[in-house]
């Protein structure tokens, strides 16, 4: 039995993002964008003439919460894939379930790097990935550091 569509031929995608908690702000414009890009898939046809269709929960910024949620979303609601996490802390909570399931993970989110699972797709840019270039313009632009250390300051000479 395919569980990855509901009984209309829809296709059932997760998205489990903060809609309270103390980064629903941020998750909110996550949560935004994913729901925005589902429409416009939908509008273009859908998936091999098939709608896509967002099942969404509340992680509630809990990495507890979070890793529930997916479990619900893999075994009740019968997802294959499933969009979400802002937090590194929800992501590594979420994985294991992803992982075990034989789902697919795309996570929006900058991360720290170090991590690799064939059941995710990691879509921020990981450190070495931006802060050279931070680095190159910062001192093209600013000068040296006045400071160094974890925490510098930089100031036009």
């Amino acid at each position: 039995m395919d569980r990855t569509r509901d009984k209309g031929g829809n296709w059932l995608v997760g998205v489990l993002f903060s809609q309270t908690g103390v980064t629903s702000a941020i998750e909110q414009t996550q949560i935004n964008a994913t729901l925005l890009a589902i429409d416009e898939i939908n509008a273009a046809g859908g998936v091999l003439g098939r709608i896509v269709e967002p099942v969404l929960y509340d992680s509630a910024a809990d990495p507890k919460q979070a890793r529930a949620m997916a479990e619900r979303l893999f075994l009740h609601d019968g997802i294959r894939l499933l969009f979400g996490c802002y937090m590194s802390s929800t992501r590594k909570a979420v994985l294991p379930v992803v992982e075990s399931h034989r789902g697919l993970l795309f996570y929006p989110t900058l991360y720290e790097g170090f991590e690799y699972s064939r059941h995710c797709i990691y879509s921020g840019a990981a450190p070495n990935q931006n802060s050279l270039q931070l680095a190159r313009f910062l001192l093209s632009n600013f000068g040296k550091p006045l400071l160094s250390g974890r925490l510098q300051l930089y100031l036009p000479l």
